[in-house]
């Protein structure tokens, strides 16, 4: 997609000020290298009805606004552009909302009322830089799905490596036997989701996990050079360096690796630093629920996936395109 086109930002928030604030600063000098269409909303609603005529490429919204707060909006929203870059920009929330944000709408950036004018855009072109990529990837896999290529399934007999870096050794164990140990009761919880759930939920399968554990940030960072691991899983508070840090120098080494965050102990600003700066897939609090623990990293492990097989098929279509046929797998 060209830099220089206008890319659609939605605004949402129930202070016509706070709106007009943001647009006023996404048009101001230094614009950087995006410019920005923009469409205001102080009715969520209005913002939802308005979703499904137009396609927008992010959305900044507050999180306290009457009637509908930021997180049912952000997920009707997501179901109606999931694609769209969410982006909350609020002065208050709580702790147990914001994890639900984090997980239950994968948010990739949160933005503290008032913020840095800095800070705004480079979060939202940030922001826009991703998706974008995510979206061009689902195009072209879902065109070669539409030419009826046949190619083999990929990975479908991969093992998910998956790392859990804990300082606790009582933690590591514990952990470690949840993700590699199926039960009656995990078969219960789910029984029960099933019929609360709007949509199907990724299940956790034990025979295809192998788990590694370690108390050492700076091992962990060792053994990414060593193995591909498809989830890393650590602690906040850890002697060598907090969870955050370890997780944005992770990404550096693996940025495939979806990355969780484990605490009983962290501040809302802290979790929000997790949020921005390793963009972090989920929050888990400490103690967990064992079902809730499984499905998180379920969903981590499915996403990662897609963002793989998606990969992989949009480099078959760039090639076909470019006259090479020996790319696809037969």
């Amino acid at each position: 997609m060209d830099d220089k086109l206008l890319y659609q930002v939605m605004i949402v928030d129930d202070e016509s000020a706070i709106v007009n604030a943001v647009r006023r600063e996404l048009s101001t000098p230094p614009l950087g290298r995006f410019r920005y269409e923009i469409e205001g909303f102080t009715d969520p609603a209005a913002a939802l009805e308005r979703a499904k005529t137009k396609s927008f490429d992010a959305v900044i919204s507050d999180y306290r606004m009457p009637g509908m707060d930021g997180l049912e909006f952000l997920k009707a929203l997501a179901v109606l552009q999931p694609e769209c870059a969410r982006l909350v920009l609020s002065g208050q929330t709580d702790m147990d909302s914001l994890i639900r944000m984090v997980n239950e709408t994968h948010i990739y950036r949160f933005i503290p009322k008032p913020w840095h004018d800095y800070f705004l855009k480079s979060s939202l072109s940030q922001a826009i830089d991703y998706a974008r990529v995510v979206t061009e990837n689902k195009r072209l896999a879902n065109l070669i799905r539409e030419r009826g290529i046949a190619i083999s399934a990929l990975d479908e007999g991969e093992i998910d490596q998956i790392l859990i870096v804990d300082d606790d050794p009582g933690i590591l164990a514990s952990l470690s036997r949840v993700l590699t140990r199926h039960s009656r009761i995990d078969d219960l919880f789910a029984s029960i989701h099933s019929e609360v759930a709007q949509r199907d939920r990724p299940v956790l399968d034990e025979s295809r996990v192998s788990v590694q554990i370690t108390p050492s940030p700076r091992h962990a960072l060792l053994m990414a050079k060593e193995l591909t691991f498809s989830c890393i899983i650590a602690d906040y508070r850890m002697p060598e360096m907090n969870g955050v840090e370890l997780l944005q120098k992770f990404a550096e080494e693996q940025p495939d690796c979806s990355r969780l965050l484990i605490s009983g102990e962290i501040s809302q600003d802290e979790l929000i630093i997790a949020v921005d700066m390793a963009h972090i897939f989920g929050f888990i609090n400490k103690p967990w629920q064992d079902f809730e623990l499984k499905l998180s990293i379920a969903q981590a492990l499915v996403w990662r996936r897609m963002q793989l097989e998606n990969r992989t098929l949009a480099k078959m279509v760039k090639a076909a395109e470019a006259g090479d046929t020996a790319v696809a797998p037969q």
